[in-house]
C-alpha cells in the first residue's frame, strides 16, 4: 500500500519546517556576525581613528621636539589600526584557509583567541587534511569559532583541549573546556543560540554533534562528519 496523501503532506510539511529552521538559524547567525563586526568597527577601529585625529590636531600647537614625539606615537596608533583591520579581515574570511591546511588555520585562531582572552588552548591533530574542499574547511572553521566564542563568553573556562582527527572517511573534532558547564536539556532552541547554531552547522555538513555538560563539570563537544562528499572536486551538500 502507498503512503496516504494526508500522511505524505504531513511529512512534506515537516521536512519544509526543518529546512526553514536550518535556514533561519543560518540567517540569524549571519545577522549576529554583522552586529559583532559593527561593534568591532565602532569600538575598535572607530575609536582609534578618533584618537589619531585628535592627536593630529594637537600637533598644530606643538614645537618641533614635541612634534617628533607625536609622530612616533601616531606611528604606533597606525600600527594598531592596521593589526585590527587584519584581525577583522581574517575573522571574516581567513586567508590561511586558502593557503594552508585546517590544522594551521586552527593554530592561528587559537593563538589569536588566547592573546585576546587569556584562554589556554591545547591542540592536537592527526591525519591528512589537504584534500578537503574550501567550503567544508570554512564551515568547520566557523563552527570552531562559534565554540570558542561560547567558551570565552559563557563558560568562565581557563583551559580548552581541542582534538582534530581525520581518517579516510571520517573527520572528528572534539572540544573540551574546564568551565562552569550547563544543562544541555535546558538550552533553548531559539535562533541565535550558540549551541543551536553549532547543531545546525553540523546538520548542514551531514554530521553528528554530541554535547555533554553538567553544572561545574565543564563541557565536551564532539563532532563527527562523514567525508564522502567533502573532498575537492566533489559536490557539497546544500542542506
Amino acid at each position: 500500500m502507498g503512503i496516504k496523501p494526508d500522511r505524505a503532506r504531513g511529512k512534506g510539511a515537516e521536512r519544509q519546517q526543518e529546512r526553514y529552521r536550518r535556514m533561519r538559524s543560518i540567517f540569524d547567525g549571519e545577522e549576529m556576525e554583522r552586529q559583532r563586526l559593527s561593534r568591532e568597527l565602532h569600538d575598535g577601529i572607530g575609536q582609534s581613528l578618533i584618537a589619531i585625529k585628535l592627536r593630529l590636531e594637537n600637533i598644530l600647537y606643538e614645537d618641533e621636539r614635541e612634534i617628533r614625539n607625536s609622530i612616533r606615537e601616531l606611528r604606533n596608533y597606525f600600527d594598531q589600526v592596521i593589526d585590527e583591520v587584519r584581525r577583522i579581515s581574517n575573522n571574516l574570511m581567513p586567508s590561511v584557509l586558502e593557503l594552508f591546511s585546517l590544522p594551521i588555520a586552527f593554530h592561528n585562531l587559537f593563538r589569536e583567541t588566547g592573546e585576546h582572552s587569556g584562554l589556554k588552548i591545547h591542540f592536537e591533530s592527526r591525519g591528512n587534511f589537504d584534500d578537503l574542499d574550501k567550503t567544508f574547511k570554512t564551515y568547520i572553521y566557523r563552527l570552531m569559532q562559534e565554540a570558542l566564542h561560547n567558551i570565552v563568553k559563557h563558560a568562565a573556562a581557563h583551559e580548552v583541549v581541542v582534538s582534530l582527527f581525520r581518517t579516510d572517511d571520517l573527520l572528528t573534532l572534539a572540544i573540551r573546556d574546564d568551565g562552569k558547564g550547563f544543562s544541555p536539556e535546558k538550552v533553548g532552541m531559539e535562533g541565535g543560540n550558540g549551541i543551536h547554531n553549532m547543531r545546525e552547522r553540523a546538520a548542514l555538513l551531514k554530521g553528528r554533534i554530541d554535547i555533554r555538560s553538567a553544572p561545574l563539570k565543564g563541557t565536551t563537544i564532539t563532532l563527527n562528519i562523514p567525508l564522502i562528499v567533502h573532498v575537492k572536486n566533489q559536490d557539497f551538500p546544500r542542506g
